[in-house]
């Protein structure tokens, strides 16, 4: 999940990343995320191949801190550019919360990225995992894999028609295409301005894709405990679901709506990019004209990580006392210890 938790890749990320595809000098980018934001989190510079260089990742890798690693490689794309490995290390011993934080919001850094750029992804829980030994094992198993599935392929076509289109300006901030908008249901309007009201006789509302139609259509409204969120929205196709989730918060009542983006692994692809670019429209359509106010916004591809505990971690996060910049990795041996 992510917002896929509502996190987002910080400029100063964007613009480093920019930077070091074009120039090549960065072999590791450590990237953490601190105070709701994607941050650069350390760098190691190029020294070697980058088989001699694969050692540099086991600097930023702590034993109960989750990162995701960005490693240059030495081949490059057709544009010129240099090409990446996206490596996502979440120790089995981290708290409960990193790990979902981190999981749900992998999808959202490469995708802002550029998912294009990352020739490879890999996904540990140990250090071992992430050695040149077990990169290379990775790729063993990778190549013993079946061939690639017509979903594999279309998504590698997605991939380069993704790199066609997606460019950096000259201020290093990436221009996004605009998103999609389709037409919303009269059906749709309706259950969206009557979850709006304190006195709903509903508090979940699920939009649906029509593909064939290309329209925003109403695909249930129900009335649910928060308890059973997870298990009334679908796992084998994408969803809009608003839920309006009434809570007791350190003796304070609240009625929060949060606006839900689902998207399970086994979507189609056509499924994948219509509801992507169709978000942004949709929760448009919610706030300007059916009066809704979003307290938080989610996207997940795991809907078993909607729980109670999550929505009220997300909409009524602990302030960190301590936020940490841009600093060095300690060497092994040497980690700082943060409360």
């Amino acid at each position: 999940m992510s917002h896929q938790s509502g996190i987002k890749t910080s400029q100063e990320l964007a613009d480093l990343f920019v930077t070091a595809v074009a120039e090549g000098n960065l072999r590791v980018i450590r990237v953490s995320i601190v105070s709701e934001s994607l941050i650069p989190d350390g760098t190691a510079e190029v020294s070697g191949s980058w088989e001699t260089d694969f050692f540099k990742i086991q600097n930023f890798l702590e034993e109960k801190k989750p990162a995701y690693i960005l490693y240059r490689m030495d081949t490059k794309s057709s544009a010129g550019d240099y090409e990446w490995l996206f490596l996502a290390y979440v120790p089995d011993n981290a708290k409960v919360r990193d790990k979902m934080l981190y999981a749900s919001t992998r999808a959202t850094l490469t995708k802002e990225l550029g998912d294009y750029r990352f020739v490879e992804s890999m996904y540990g829980s140990t250090t071992e995992e992430f050695t040149i030994e077990g990169y290379r094992r990775h790729l063993k198993h990778q190549k013993a894999a079946a061939p690639l599935t017509e979903r594999e392929k279309e998504l590698n076509e997605v991939r380069a028609a993704e790199a066609s289109t997606n460019i950096y300006s000259s201020s290093a901030r990436r221009s996004h295409a605009a998103g999609v908008s389709f037409p919303t249901s009269d059906d749709a309007i309706r259950a969206l301005k009557n979850l709006g009201q304190t006195d709903r006789s509903k508090n979940l509302v699920q939009l649906k894709i029509d593909t064939a139609g290309e329209c925003i259509e109403l695909g249930s409204v129900t009335q649910i405990d928060v308890g059973q969120l997870s298990e009334s929205i679908p796992t084998d196709a994408p969803r809009f679901s608003f839920f309006a989730y009434k809570y007791n918060y350190n003796g304070q009542e609240h009625d929060s709506i949060v606006f839900i983006y689902t998207c399970p692994s086994s979507s189609k692809i056509r499924e994948r990019m219509l509801y992507s670019s169709s978000k942004a429209s949709v929760i448009s359509t919610g706030q300007n004209d059916c009066g809704l106010t979003i307290a938080k916004k989610f996207e997940t591809n795991e809907v078993e990580d909607l729980t109670e505990a999550y929505l009220l971690e997300e909409l009524h996060p602990k302030r960190e006392t301590l936020s940490r910049g841009f600093d060095r990795p300690k060497p092994p041996g040497r980690r700082t210890h943060r409360t």
